[in-house]
């Protein structure tokens, strides 16, 4: 055999046989946090799935019986329909969180799912702030601040794909603001409340409490801005981990306490509605899509636990990964 011949199969024979490194092998407490994540994920995305179903029927149940014989009800009407597919859309959110969710524990890229989560959640936002508009018949600072947000959160989402440091500075900076204006809408406007006028506490437009999810949102953008800016530098993923972690730990502790007192109002309405209260007289099956509403708040509460628990345990593993002095 000729020397040119043993090159050639060598050449065959290294590429038949990768080097794998230990680098790219999950730790235990790596291995365990993803699957709490997994988990934590799912059940919040089919407590998206489920919560935002009965929402979706009630709110086109209204919409089916306002007459059309003013331009106030032309507007009321077409306020719900954008709160229907408000929705509808959020469903489809969490379908995304499961489908990503198991990209994460695969260790797949989640770039690519996290920029489309961020367009429909955009959209989302942008159908609640047009929506509330429209039924208050009036734009006033709150629900402007909810249909410049997602339109500022969408150009950031944009920006921050581009490979230049000064357009990846732009997107961050417009990704806090957009966080801010949106925080600010999410404190002093709750959305579902033009719609069920309960009297209720209900959640913000992502299922949790209303001061917590406000916080988490401009948590979230510093996350993004930090991912973005420092992605590149190893020595700085510690501190991207730890803003990511923060985001997971308020939103978890919101969710679990916004959907546990939301769910024990629904509760204390039906007890109360055989002789007082906004449903008192409702037919019986509207009284049973507000029971299942209820009933599927458990997932988001079962979610919040979840997400807590592997940001405590994600905490605990980054402060082992840090360098000791």
């Amino acid at each position: 055999m000729g020397k040119i011949e043993q090159i050639a199969v060598q050449k065959q024979t290294l590429k038949l046989k990768p080097i794998q490194t230990e680098e790219n092998r999950p730790t235990k407490t790596e291995l365990f946090i993803r699957k709490i994540a997994l988990a934590a994920l799912t059940m919040l995305g089919i407590g998206y799935v489920l919560a935002n179903v009965p929402v979706a029927v009630l709110i086109a149940n209204q919409a089916s019986t306002i007459p059309i014989a003013s331009q106030a009800n032309i507007n009321a009407i077409t306020g719900r329909i954008l709160f229907f597919m408000a929705s509808t859309i959020a469903a489809f959110l969490g379908v995304l969180f499961i489908f990503g969710a198991v990209k994460f524990y695969e260790r797949s890229q989640t770039n690519g799912i996290v920029f489309v989560g961020v367009l429909l959640g955009s959209f989302y936002l942008l159908c609640l702030g047009v929506g509330s508009t429209l039924i208050l018949s009036e734009i006033n600072v709150t629900t402007l601040m909810l249909i410049v947000a997602p339109l500022v959160i969408t150009l950031s989402a944009a920006i921050h794909s581009s490979p230049s440091t000064r357009f990846r500075i732009i997107g961050s900076v417009l990704g806090i603001v957009g966080g801010v204006a949106l925080a600010y809408a999410i404190v002093n406007f709750r959305t579902l409340d033009l719609i069920f006028p309960w009297n209720i506490p209900f959640t913000g437009p992502f299922m949790s409490l209303n001061v917590l999810e406000s916080a988490a949102v401009i948590l979230a953008s510093v996350a993004a801005a930090v991912n973005s800016l420092f992605d590149q530098h190893s020595e700085e993923r510690p501190f991207i981990h730890v803003s990511i972690l923060l985001v997971a730990l308020v939103y978890g502790l919101g969710a679990l306490i916004g959907s546990l007192v939301l769910s024990m109002n629904f509760w204390n309405l039906i007890w109360r509605s055989p002789w007082l209260g906004p449903l008192n007289g409702v037919s019986e099956w509207i009284m049973s899509t507000v029971v299942f509403w209820s009933a599927s708040l458990v997932l988001m509460d079962i979610g919040g636990v979840l997400l807590m628990a592997g940001a405590f345990l994600g905490f605990i593993h980054v402060a082992k990964e840090l360098p000791q002095p």
